[in-house]
């Protein structure tokens, strides 16, 4: 007996639906790619400027070290997915420099301030026009963070900073040219930086570092990084208990990417 090859017993349903979802998934992930490919785009001028004042003084091999002190502290706290927006005193560098553990010396500091810096953080995310949209899962999130329930607490914070970053990068034009060209001109003519302008600078940095981690590719075949990732975490794969110091590393992401955005409507204006 010859088979019909287009029998089907349920011939009433239709089965293009997975497709259909899959398509839409796959155009959303390219989305988040095309979002924080355009966050970055805004700071790149500042990271390659900073690239070239490190290699000037490599090169030279001057007793200038003192200076790229700050540059090396910044990339520990980088490294260690820290986003931090602040000028740093020397003894804070020195704190950072001198820590065998970054993490381990970030959450001393973390205890020892007693939240209070955090706290400030997530009162001036709070505050931000652009919070608006996510404002309820991000305080659930808090919520969750202070009750001590960190792995709710970061699943939330992933899903809002995937929110603001789609909805930030849809701003494709960057003003942040000005206060990048002034803090280029300063580090060529080898002259100081004032508070504000390294506070940019340690922004940049930070938020570079941690974003190129946060957002890497990882094989759900292997290990889990020993760092926070966005696609363990978006994709429910993470097992690894979550801490406290990782909801303030995505309390700090979010309100990092609100203040790149607020410099460059304020270099708008």
């Amino acid at each position: 007996m010859k088979m019909n090859n287009n029998f089907t017993p349920w011939p009433d349903i239709d089965f293009s639906w997975p497709n259909d979802a899959i398509s839409r998934i796959s155009e959303a992930i390219r989305s988040l790619a095309d979002a924080m490919s355009e966050v970055q785009t805004k700071i790149s001028p500042l990271l390659e400027t900073i690239e070239q004042y490190k290699q000037q003084f490599n090169n030279f091999g001057t007793d200038l070290a003192n200076a790229l002190r700050p540059l090396v502290a910044i990339e520990k706290m980088g490294n260690a997915q820290f986003v931090y927006w602040d000028y740093m005193t020397s003894g804070y560098v020195n704190t950072i420099l001198d820590a065998n553990n970054t993490n381990k010396i970030l959450r001393e500091l973390m205890y020892k301030d007693k939240f209070n810096t955090v706290n400030n953080t997530i009162d001036k995310t709070i505050a931000s026009p652009e919070l608006c949209k996510h404002m309820r899962l991000y305080s659930q999130s808090v919520k969750a963070f202070r009750q001590g329930d960190s792995d709710l607490a970061v699943t939330g914070f992933t899903s809002v900073f995937d929110g603001l970053l789609s909805d930030i990068s849809k701003n494709t034009s960057s003003n942040l040219t000005p206060r990048i060209k002034t803090i280029k001109e300063k580090l060529e003519k080898d002259e100081l930086l004032d508070q504000d302008e390294y506070a940019t600078l340690t922004l940049a940095l930070t938020f570079e570092k941690t974003l190129d981690t946060f957002s890497a590719y990882s094989n759900f075949s292997q290990k889990e990084p020993k760092g926070l990732n966005r696609h363990w975490i978006a994709h429910g794969r993470s097992t690894r208990k979550k801490t406290k110091l990782d909801c303030v590393k995505m309390i700090n992401l979010i309100y990092g990417l609100l203040l790149i955005e607020q410099l460059d409507s304020n270099d708008t204006n």
